[in-house]
């Protein structure tokens, strides 16, 4: 009678799983951080959303006029005026991921100018207004990267902001 061979896995079939194995690993890294791209850049879209429904509903709540100020990777909120520094009420929050950038922002004043409601940025167009009635310096913002745009928009007559 003969003994039974040893059936434990040779090492061609030790390499072979490892090898298959580092492709699964590799697939999945790649769909885990497009994932992680992709979350990142909703939320800053929703962090903005937040920033302005927050001065909406301050300067309904208080009464007075506030703004939301834009740059390319960074906004500030600012009570009455977004040219007077000591106005700053939050900010400036930066954009956490630098592929991620804010674009096509475009808050034009109205033409001609509406009595009582100031329109002063220290860009012009980078800044969305709310006022105390209810209404707002109508205009968008994209938030964007690679694949991929989220569009916030500022209604005027209403001052609702809605995140596409």
């Amino acid at each position: 009678m003969s003994s039974p061979r040893d059936t434990g896995m040779t090492l061609v079939e030790t390499v072979f799983t490892i090898a298959i194995a580092g492709i699964l690993m590799a697939i999945g890294f790649t769909a885990v951080r497009s994932f992680l791209f992709a979350n990142r850049e909703q939320g800053t879209a929703q962090q903005i959303r937040s920033a302005l429904r927050n001065a909406e509903e301050q300067t309904l709540s208080q009464g007075r006029t506030y703004c939301v100020y834009f740059t390319s990777s960074t906004w500030a909120t600012y009570k009455s005026d977004c040219t007077v520094a000591a106005n700053k009420t939050v900010g400036p929050q930066q954009v956490a991921d630098t592929s991620i950038a804010l674009a096509s922002i475009s808050f034009p004043a109205p033409s001609p100018a509406i009595l009582g409601q100031g329109t002063a940025c220290p860009v012009a167009g980078k800044c969305a207004y709310f006022y105390p009635r209810g209404t707002a310096l109508a205009g968008s913002l994209q938030v964007t990267r690679t694949g991929k745009t989220y569009t916030l928009s500022v209604e005027g007559l209403t001052g609702r902001v809605s995140l596409a």
